[in-house]
């Protein structure tokens, strides 16, 4: 839409909306935005409003992007991605002995696991409603259920568009695969939709994945413009030209750092083996288009002792790729992703060569026109000088083998094409070194080095890295109080108890009694053998909390260690409520079950236990257990 028309568009509403105001404002002004029929976000993310409002004055640009796969990249199921005839698709994974089938019902789409050679009676299919489709579905799609207390989890299948079939969800291709118990986290979710509406401090750490059932539908207007409550408000009130203009991120007004950091917030993932930490202090839902993303996140590379950096392709690596090139190198920071795309439009087929042709020529205006030429039967009667296909070709990638990309780095070519497209297995890096992949961040060497052993500890790492964050803590003058709470997680976790209340101690009084101080202060109770003040402050936050699986469980394993059998199963059986998709839930029940000589209620436990974890070991072991103990004869096994 062109700019002065939209500014038309705009200011006639906004007029419109004026000439209304006086006759409905006899004692209080009412809120132009509630008059428009729109109302702006609250909570953890506020000021954002419904796309549709953007749409009213950018109707042009918003039709286009509804098509772009960021509109579409989170969406409920059979909106998209899937065929639209499809009435079942149907996966066996070899590996594991798992069958996965995705079936249409009605207007819903529903998940079945089955296993192949399971002990008669002692596995049942597991169902599932599909909640939400995750992937616009161009390359991929993946699927998600939401429980009823707000969790998502992802499920083992994705659909690939490319094959036109089923197959394993990324990270699932081993036997060994995390089933249908991988919880969402809201750093996963940031990059795949808009921010939802939750309550302010809900995406602070230590908090639950928690979802609205009511979630958006993809990444909209403002995840890359910002809050657009300000904007149209502006606008409904006649404010001057700068003023609206003020009120809105346009990328194209910020200096490139901060223009390719918007992108980045999404599109740079050095190494998907190691996430980066958030800062210390700030949310998951409070990075705002125009400041620097390392203000907000610090990305993470590895050293791959395997495969050197420039061979390394991951499905994320589109923006690492493109830093790597001299294009990027020799742009004297000047170059980012909207150098070449569009992002409101989606390009393909014919328009999409000669768009990008003409972008590569607006740098290269030097070279000879004929350099590269290439008869393509796809593109019959068109210019068919395509520089990515010698430049950026397409290739497979590491970790999403069924997906091929363009690769990014912009290199001499021509590449072979057939090799960089070939079947691959996936692929586990041997990290041997990990570091912060930023470079102008502007932090003091000791607090560098708690970041990157934060990131360590985040992504596995153990005593080491501990050693590492303690010590770049005692080096730092006046740490972030936010840090001792994630520095006594981790010493709980290596069992260092004294050292975890000595973190704890550093805390201000304001934060010594909130929920995650004292879940920490219950296991280290705990691991200090003492039980019962373990017990009492566990009870004390379950019927202080709303959601509080963790609690359960732990208070749980104490009460049936102190004999409290009924109170156990009380507990396992809250935990069940919220977290029904928990096996350790169902197996703790059914051993608590087990112990009161309650076999049958042990049983039907472990049934639900194995349906969602087929190959659950101490499972079929506890099963197994009870058949000899009640003199029945044992269930063969596979």
């Amino acid at each position: 839409m062109p700019r002065r028309y939209h500014h038309r568009v705009c200011r006639w509403a906004s007029v419109a909306w004026l000439l209304v105001l006086p006759l409905c404002t006899k004692s209080a002004a009412p809120d132009p935005l509630e008059m428009f029929g729109v109302r702006a976000s609250r909570g953890a993310a506020p000021g954002y409003l419904p796309d549709a409002a953007c749409a009213r004055c950018h109707a042009t640009v918003a039709a286009s992007f509804a098509d772009v796969g960021m509109a579409q990249s989170f969406n409920r199921p059979l909106r998209g991605g899937l065929p639209a005839d499809l009435a079942g698709l149907d996966y066996h994974h070899a590996a594991s002995g798992m069958h996965y089938r995705l079936e249409r019902r009605g207007d819903e789409l529903w998940f079945r696991q089955t296993q192949d050679s399971a002990p008669a009676g002692s596995v049942r299919p597991l169902e599932l409603r599909v909640d939400w489709a995750l992937g616009s579905g161009h390359r991929a799609q993946s699927y998600l259920h939401q429980t009823a207390a707000g969790e998502l989890y992802q499920l083992p299948v994705t659909w690939y568009a490319q094959s036109g079939a089923l197959a394993m969800s990324p990270g699932y291709e081993d036997a060994n695969h995390p089933g249908v118990e991988r919880r969402v986290r809201r750093e996963c979710m940031f990059c795949h939709n808009a921010y939802p509406q939750v309550d302010v401090g809900s995406d602070q750490p230590g908090q639950p994945d928690l979802f609205p059932s009511d979630l958006p539908h993809g990444i909209g207007c403002q995840r890359c413009h910002g809050p657009g409550e300000a904007h149209l408000r502006a606008v409904l009130t006649g404010a001057g030209l700068d003023a609206v203009h003020a009120a809105i991120v346009n990328p194209a007004r910020l200096d490139w750092p901060a223009r390719n950091d918007v992108c980045f917030q999404c599109h740079l993932l050095p190494a998907v083996e190691a996430i980066g930490p958030r800062r210390v202090g700030r949310g998951d839902y409070s990075f705002r288009p125009g400041e620097r993303l390392s203000a907000y996140l610090l990305h993470v590379d590895i050293d791959d002792a395997t495969q050197a950096t420039q061979q390394r392709f991951q499905i994320n690596h589109h923006a690492y790729r493109l830093q790597q090139s001299d294009c990027f190198r020799k742009s004297d920071g000047r170059m980012g992703c909207v150098s070449c795309h569009d992002p409101h439009v989606r390009r393909v087929g014919t328009g999409a060569v000669d768009w990008y042709r003409a972008k590569c020529l607006g740098c290269h205006e030097d070279l000879d026109r004929a350099h590269g030429q290439a008869a393509d039967a796809s593109l019959a009667g068109a210019d068919a000088r395509n520089c990515a296909n010698c430049h950026m070709p397409q290739r497979r990638s590491q970790d999403v083998v069924e997906v091929t990309m363009t690769d990014h780095r912009i290199a001499r070519g021509p590449f072979d094409s057939q090799q960089l497209i070939a079947a691959l297995e996936p692929r586990k890096p041997q990290i041997r070194a990990m570091r912060l992949y930023d470079r102008d961040i502007g932090l003091a060497t000791a607090e560098s080095n708690a970041y990157r052993a934060l990131a360590a500890l985040n992504n596995g790492s153990g005593a080491a890295a501990l050693d590492a964050l303690q010590s770049a803590l005692a080096r730092m003058a006046r740490p972030d109080p936010s840090w001792w709470p994630q520095l006594a997680r981790y010493q709980v976790a290596n069992r260092r108890y004294a050292a975890a209340l000595a973190s704890l101690a550093n805390l201000p009084e304001t934060l010594r009694h909130s929920p995650v101080t004292r879940e920490t202060a219950a296991l280290i109770a705990a691991g200090n053998g003492q039980r019962a003040a373990a017990i009492e402050i566990f009870v004390e936050l379950y019927k202080r909390q709303g959601f509080h699986p963790e609690v359960d469980y732990n208070l749980g394993l104490l009460q049936r260690a102190a004999g409290q059998a009924d109170a156990a199963i009380d507990a396992f059986q809250r935990l069940l409520e919220q977290r029904p998709l928990s096996a350790a839930g169902w197996l703790q029940l059914a051993r608590t079950y087990w112990t009161t000589q309650q076999g049958s209620r042990a049983l039907a436990a472990l049934e639900q236990a194995q349906a969602i974890k087929p190959n659950f070991e101490e499972a079929l072991l506890l099963r197994e257990q009870i058949h000899k103990e009640a003199g029945a004869p044992s269930e063969p096994r596979h």
